[in-house]
């Protein structure tokens, strides 16, 4: 299952992975950017992922396979934040039409449950159709970096260290 944080708590998120079991599978997190690609980010000890929380659809939808993996949760809002001010769309790609019937036709075995703030798909593998299709990353490249809504790498600036 896959969900968005309250935004009344969750605006950035970090992840620092601490350690996993080193004879464990990679366990991605999955995170859809505003333009709907899904990327898993596999993160290895000491890395640390930042991400708009109350914004992207995120969790870990494949199963872990391994004995242990350990990591450390923040989450993030402004000091003088009121969420009852704030107007927040849920998710920036939900266009205004959305509660319209699509021009296609669906695959009658296509369903979306919706619990609380999580979806889930249930006739896709991991409950998540878009993983067919995920960008992998890792931290191999980017270290250091920030990868931005256009899905490229690029150097941080001094100034935003």
């Amino acid at each position: 299952m896959v969900s968005i944080d309250k935004k009344e708590t969750h605006i950035i998120s970090s992840i620092l992975h601490v350690d996993h079991d080193p004879d464990s599978e990679p366990w991605p997190i999955v995170i859809e950017d505003f333009q709907g690609n899904l990327n898993e980010v596999h993160l290895e000890s000491g890395d640390m992922l930042l991400y708009e929380s109350s914004k992207c659809y995120h969790g870990r939808p494949k199963n872990f396979n391994g004995k242990w993996y350990s990591s450390v949760f923040t989450h993030y809002y402004p000091a003088d934040w009121n969420p009852d001010e704030i107007t927040m769309d849920t998710h920036y790609r939900i266009p205004p039409s959305w509660r319209s019937k699509p021009n296609h036709d669906l695959d009658e075995n296509d369903e979306i449950i919706v619990i609380d703030t999580s979806v889930k798909e249930p006739s896709c593998e991991y409950g998540w159709c878009g993983l067919k299709n995920s960008i992998k990353w890792d931290a191999k490249g980017i270290e250091g970096s920030v990868i931005s809504n256009d899905g490229i790498p690029r150097e941080l600036e001094h100034d935003e260290l």
